[in-house]
This record gives structure tokens, sequence and C-alpha cells, in this order.
């Protein structure tokens, strides 16, 4: 088959086109054949110049004729003015007198000259350059030269008939676009004696010939100029061959253009394709001898090309080998019977790096291996004569990396007899790696390189095989991040990134050998604890874990404090098996994030009917905001000042079916744990507003506002919203906000304050005190009042120090001009002790409880009698 194919590109390489004495002739016919060629095209290209000379004598012979005929036209113009103004008759008539009788009734100057000679325009200028009389286009006109052509050439006749008083004189003007000839003469007694002159300059006799588009045909054709007119743009579009002649007039410049008669076209008509023909025909005698005298040098050439096929078809099939051996990614290798190395391709050292010649005579063995079998045994294993492979032997290269290969040998023999092994080596290492890295990423998380779940999944049930005792159990930890979610949110996820990757070196070194941390997803991690001694290890080991996680990690420059929660399960303690125990460690976390996180919680079988509870609670919480199980009660709110009922706080109660009425403490908790605080708290604020709007006219409302809220977008948007549908006066609703609120995120807390101020709303700080109350606090943030706890007002006025406290913060409050409301008023002397510290507002059982608003309406009218 190779052979066959270096006979075939042999064959094309000296096939009798491409010999030496055909191509000699072929070069040579080709240089003939070009040189006719060349005749042809000098001799077409000088009958289109002969053409194009002939045109253009012929343009210049009918430029000069249609000179003459404006030439000879001017003449005869002139003649006809000398004529007429050197007449003894038109002295009298005309000069001395106007005598319009003999001039007009009588056609010595009337309608005659237009008939005769076409003259458009006669016009006789007195001394003082009046027009005395004037005919136009053969009838009688009281116009002025410059009224009918728009011309003034009046100063310039009078300068060229100075020059020569006897000779009449003449102009070319443009006239409505056309060409038109003027001569002038003065009008004298001539030869006639029998009339006297008179004394004073003389008047001037003006014959016109305007040459419009039928006088411009009939005077080019006297000269035989076809279709002579004035040039426009739509002339200058014509098909055809025209020839132009500028004219320079008086006033303007006109193109006279006519049809060229085009000589030269004929001549090409007859002469073009009688050339074009006769290189044809030479062409295709040139082609049909040309491929006779080939036919003959291929014959002479066919002799060469059979003396050497045999050779080229050799030479081209080791060419052929050669490109494929160094274009293929293996290298192939040749070896004698002792499997030492006798030949290696030029891959070999691309490939390996190595050398060739610091290989060559070497064994095959001490380059590479194999695990599955010895090479050497393999190789020479009786009673194999067909190809064989072995897969991932190793190697290594030459800059002492490992690297893999799949071997391809099979045993031949040499023209002397000999044994010898031939084959290839495919580099597969970036195969092998890239199976090891996915078996890799299999069993472990690619971020934080921790195991993963299904790793996690086999340690802990190969840990479950060994059965752990009640006496030395096995620990499964589920630990869960606390404040991760903000370092996303403000630092990037880059950052988050980091922190997992820092987070999971320190757990690492929290733990012996034989323990395992696994990374569940997310912020989420799993330990494995086996074999503990006593529980105590446990408590130990969530101690430093929690120290560790709380130490500051500096990342991007910033210095981050995160905690973490851990829930705890024990085998075979709470289970046995993988599923109950991961499940079991989870309540547990879940135990040990709403105990305050930071801190570990135990596994213990209440938990999971709490969480079983709180499902149901969830679910009954959903079911309330659809089927309106919420009711509003509002409690007064008694301005001190006035002495009567100003506002009233909006408070939810949950009358639920089952377990009858519910404070917002038993569910308020869990609507923000499960984001069912929003839907809630717009229904509240809905409510409130609508309720003020329609039932409490003129009195303020106000609305307690979760701390959550203010980490979700949308609460300026909600409020906005809540006031356009009630129609309620912006300044009449307060929101009640708690400090912890803008502890989250300060800056995202201002905005969003800023945002709600802008509406004209009010804010006010809820149970003030019990928070992170500071200076800066009220300074920062926009607040208009302060609601003081109840907790203070309790020990008014027996106990001194909170007699302190509440006068402090009430003068606090005013420093800042801020609003003071108590709340927990329940006795006269505790109204009175405010009153005596200035506070502004009370609230409280002592002024009313919470109450429907129905119930609060009578009594807030019983307040006011």
């Amino acid at each position: 088959m190779m052979r066959w194919l270096a006979i075939k590109e042999n064959k094309r390489l000296f096939s009798p086109s491409t010999g030496s004495t055909a191509s000699v002739v072929k070069r040579s016919l080709l240089f003939m054949l070009s040189l006719l060629g060349l005749f042809f095209l000098i001799a077409i290209l000088a009958l289109l110049r002969i053409a194009c000379d002939i045109n253009n004598r012929a343009d210049e012979q009918s430029k000069t004729l249609l000179q003459k005929a404006l030439q000879n036209q001017q003449t005869t113009l002139k003649g006809h003015a000398r004529d007429y103004a050197a007449w003894g008759e038109s002295y009298t008539h005309l000069h001395k007198t106007l005598d319009t009788d003999w001039a007009w009734q009588k056609q010595n100057l009337g309608a005659s000259l237009f008939d005769d000679f076409n003259y458009e325009g006669i016009f006789v200028i007195g001394p003082q350059g009046d027009t005395r009389y004037s005919v136009i286009e053969g009838k009688r006109a009281n116009l002025t030269l410059a009224q009918w052509s728009g011309n003034q050439p009046q100063a310039a006749l009078n300068a060229a008939l100075a020059k020569n008083p006897q000779e009449p004189v003449s102009l070319a003007l443009s006239i409505n676009g056309q060409p038109a000839l003027l001569a002038a003469a003065w009008i004298t007694t001539g030869d006639d004696e029998d009339v006297q002159p008179v004394p004073g300059p003389p008047s001037m006799l003006m014959f016109i010939d305007q040459l419009g588009p039928q006088e411009l045909r009939e005077l080019g054709e006297e000269y035989g100029i076809r279709d002579l007119h004035v040039q426009t743009a739509a002339s200058r579009q014509a098909d055809y061959r025209q020839v132009a002649l500028p004219l320079a007039l008086h006033n303007a410049s006109v193109v006279l253009e006519w049809r060229s008669e085009n000589p030269g076209r004929s001549l090409l008509l007859v002469m073009l394709p009688l050339m074009v023909f006769i290189s044809l025909l030479t062409a295709l005698l040139a082609a049909w001898l040309m491929r006779s005298a080939l036919n003959k040098a291929r014959l002479n050439d066919e002799n060469h090309f059979l003396l050497e096929q045999s050779r080229q078809a050799l030479a081209a099939s080791e060419r052929r080998f050669r490109d494929v051996v160094e274009a293929t990614t293996d290298w192939i290798w040749e070896t004698d019977d002792q499997l030492r190395f006798t030949w290696l391709s030029e891959r070999f050292p691309v490939i390996t790096g190595h050398r060739i010649d610091a290989w060559l005579g070497r064994p095959i063995t001490q380059f590479i291996e194999c695990e599955q079998i010895a090479l050497g045994d393999w190789l020479l294993q009786p009673g194999q004569t067909a190809h064989r492979g072995l897969t991932h032997c190793r190697y290594f290269s030459a800059q002492g990396h490992q690297r893999y290969c799949n071997l391809v040998a099979k045993p031949t023999t040499t023209p002397e007899g000999a044994l010898s092994y031939r084959g290839t080596a495919t580099d597969v290492t970036l195969e092998v790696e890239a199976q090891e890295r996915v078996q890799y990423l299999s069993h472990h998380d690619e971020l934080t390189g921790l195991p993963n779940r299904v790793r996690m999944k086999e340690f802990l049930e190969g840990k479950l095989r060994s059965m752990p005792t009640r006496e030395h159990p096995l620990a499964m930890i589920s630990l869960d991040l606390d404040k991760f979610k903000p370092v996303n949110d403000l630092f990037g996820h880059g950052a988050g990134d980091e922190v997992l990757h820092q987070i999971s070196e320190r757990l690492r070194a929290c733990l012996r050998d034989v323990d395992l941390v696994a990374r569940q997803g997310g912020d989420e991690f799993i330990l494995i604890i086996p074999d503990i001694e006593q529980k105590q290890d446990i408590v130990h080991l969530c101690e430093r874990i929690v120290r560790e996680i709380r130490r500051p990690l500096y990342i991007q420059d910033h210095e981050i404090f995160i905690g973490a929660s851990m829930g705890i399960a024990l085998a075979p303690q709470d289970a046995v098996n993988a599923t109950d125990l991961l499940r079991y460690s989870d309540i547990a976390l879940y135990k040990a994030k709403s105990a305050g996180r930071n801190g570990w919680v135990f596994y213990s079988a209440d938990m999971e009917e709490q969480i079983v509870q709180r499902r149901e609670m969830e679910k009954s919480l959903r079911e309330a905001l659809k089927e309106e199980q919420f009711r509003l009660v509002y409690q007064p709110r008694y301005d001190m000042k006035a002495g009567r009922v100003v506002a009233v706080e909006a408070l939810l109660r949950w009358h639920h079916p089952a377990h009858g009425l519910l404070m917002p403490d038993q569910f308020i908790p869990l609507a923000e744990e499960t984001g069912l605080i929003i839907p809630l708290s717009d229904w509240v604020l809905n409510t409130a507003c609508h309720d003020a709007q329609n039932e409490l006219p003129g009195m303020a409302v106000s609305v307690n506002i979760s701390a959550v809220e203010f980490q979700t977008s949308g609460l300026v948007a909600r409020v906005r919203e809540a006031l356009h549908t009630s129609k309620l006066d912006p300044a009449r609703l307060a929101l009640e906000v708690t400090e912890n609120a803008t502890l989250w995120n300060p800056q995202s807390s201002l905005e969003i304050m800023n945002g709600l101020k802008a509406l004209g709303v009010r804010l006010l700080i809820d149970d003030f005190g019990t928070g992170y109350s500071s200076l800066s606090y009220l300074r920062n943030f926009p607040f208009d009042g302060i609601k003081l706890d109840k907790s203070f007002v309790a020990g008014m006025p027996h106990s001194e120090n909170a007699n302190n406290i509440v006068e402090n913060i009430i003068g606090l409050g005013k420093a800042f001009s801020l609003s003071i409301t108590a709340e927990g008023v329940e006795t006269p002397e505790q109204l009175e002790q405010l009153k005596m510290f200035q506070c502004d507002e009370s609230q409280g059982y002592l002024i009313s409880r919470p109450m429907p608003l129905a119930d609060l309406k009578g009594q807030i009218e019983k307040m006011g009698e």
C-alpha cells in the first residue's frame, strides 16, 4: 500500500508536463503567444487612439465653423446697423425729431426687421441716454434695453463708438440664459447732402439678434452642426458624445453644445470586431500548436520519468514515514534482543527532555517501569508475535517529573535474523493527572481542600462499622459559622472564600490525625471524632474550636471577627447510622444558634419534638396571614402638657384557633427567622394607617418596626405605599425602632432612616436604655423621640437611683431636642414625678390598657369629657 502511494506521488512530481523538454517547449510557446497578445493589444490601443484623434479633429473643426458662423452673424448685424444709422432720413426722423409714423407705420424701422432678419430688439437711444423708440420681437414697445434684457451695455458701447464713430460696434450678451448679438451705431446724415446736421451729440441705433433654441439649431445646420443648443444640467446627461464651446459674453458666460459627428465610432465599429476576431483565431491556432508540441515533448519526457520512478517512490516513502513519525505525539523506539535501545525517533527528546544519544545502548527497563507487570517479562513473553499494549507505565523526564505513557510493542526479526522489538510510547500524563484530579474532587472540596460530603459519609460509615461503644463513643459535630454572611456582603465573595480557607486550616489544627473535618457546603462543616475517651474531651475540643475561630482574621487589610455554633450527636448513644447522626447534630446545631451562638449543644431526645413544634408553629403562622387571624389593639399616649391623649401605639395580637390569644413575643421571633416578618409588618402598617385616617381623626399612630426589616431592601417603599393607600398624613405616622436595628450595618440603616424622614414620618427609639445606647447613636441617627423603657420607670418614685437615671435620660433627650415618652406608667406618683422631670408623654396602664379600636374610641371620648 505504501509503495503504491509512493509511486503515485512520484508520478505527480515527475509528470511529463513538468519534465525538462516539455517545460522548455511550453515556455517558448507561451513567450510567442505573449508576443502575439501584446501585438494585438498594441494594435487595438492604436486603433482606439486613432479613433479618438479623428473625433477630436472633427470636434475642433466644428468649433471653428461655429465661431465663424457667429462672426458672420455679427458682421451681418453690424452691416444692417451701419445701413440704417448712416441714412439721412433716419437722422431726420429719429434724431432731429421722433417720427413714429415714418419709423413704425411706414415700416422703415418696424416689424419687418423681426420678420425678415429675426431681430428681436430695436432701440433708438437719445443723446441724453433716454430710450426714444423701441421694437421688441416685431411689436412696438415702451421698454428700455435694461428693462427688456436686464443688461446695461450703454457705457461699453459709448466707449467703443468713441474710438471710431463712423463704424458700428457689436457685443455678445446673455438674455434669459440664451446668447444674443447686439450691434450699435451713431445715427448720422450719411452721404445725404440734403439733410443738415444739428449741433450736439448724436443718437444711437441698436439692433439685437437673440439666438434662441430654434435659431441656434438653424445656425448650426447651415454649417453641418447638429443639435446646437445652450448647455443645461439635463443636456449634460445625454447618452451620446457632445462637443462644448464656452462663450464669454458681456454680462455672463454660456456654453454651447452640439452632437459630435463622432467619425471614430464608425471606424471602431468596423475595425475593432475584425481585430478581435483575428486575435481569437490566432490564439486558437497557437493553442493547437502548443498542444501538439507539448504532446511530443511528453513522449520525450516519459522515458526519463520511467527511469526515475523507482528511486523517487522510495524517497517519497521515506520522507512520508519520517514526517508522520515526527508529527505524531508519540515517540518510536527499537531495541535489540537484550532490550537495549537501538533507535529512538526525534520526538523522544521533545516529549521526555532526554537526549537520544544518552539512552542508545541502555535497556528500556531502566527508563520505563510498570506496576502491573515487570516490563522485561512482558516484552520477553514467549509465543507473542502480534502487537501488544501496556497502559499507564511510569518514567521520569529530564527535569525529574514523573510522567505516564502507554506502550505498544511488537517483536520483529532483523535482516540478519536477530530478534528485536519495536513499538511506540504515547504520553498520557495529562490524562492520568486529569483522572486523579477528578478522583480527588469527587471526594474533596475544591475551595478548602477538605473532604466533601461523599468522603465524609464513607469515613463515617467505616468508623460506625467498627462499632463504637458507650465508653468510647464517636462524636458527630455540625459546625456553622456565625456572622459569615456580612463578610460576603461587605468585603465580597473573594474575602469570604479566604475566610473559609483559613477557618478550614484552624479546624485541621484542632483535630487529631484519626479525626476528620469535612465541608458540608456554604459555611457549614462536619467534624467526626472517633474513639473518645470521655465526654469532657469533646467539651475541651469545642472550647478550643470556638477560641481558635474567634481569633481575628486579617483579610484584604481588614480585621474580621466571626464565631461558630456547634451541634453534637454521639454514637451509639443517639444513633448508630450516618443519616440519623447527621440529622441529630443539625437539630443540636439549630438549638445552639437559637441559644445565642458561639457555643455548642449536645443532642437530646426532646429537641426533635421542639423542632416539630416549631415547624407546626411556622405553618400556623403562614395560615394566620392567609386567614387574617391577627388583630390590632391600641394603647394611648398621654401628652402631659396638653393633658389629653394625642397618639396611640398599634400593638399586634394573634387569636390562634387552638392556643388562644398569643402575644408578640410568642411569635415575632419565629416570624423574623422565617422571613414572614415582612408580610406581617405590611399588614400591621396598612391596618394602623387605615384606622388612624378613618377612625382616629387628628391623632397620631406609632408602629413597631423589626430590626430584621432594616436588613432587607424596600422598607421605604413599603411605608410610602401604606401612606399612599390610606391617604394618611405622614406627620401622623411614627415608626418605633429598637436600638439594635442599626448594629448590623449602620451605614445602610442610616440611609433607610433618611429615606423614611424624607417621607415625613417620625422615628422613635423604642426601649431606650436597654440596648447599646450612646451619645454617638443619638447624634448620628435622625430620631425624633425617645421611648423610655418601663424597667426604669418601675422603681419610681421610691428609688432614688431610678429617679436619677430617668431624670438624666430625659435631660439627655432634651439636649438633643428629642421628645420623651415614658412607658409602663402605672401609678399617679410615677406620673407626677415624670411631670417634675418635664417628660413629654406617658404611656401605661394608668392611662389605659391596650384595647380594640372600638373600645379605644369610647375611652378617648370619656377622657375628653
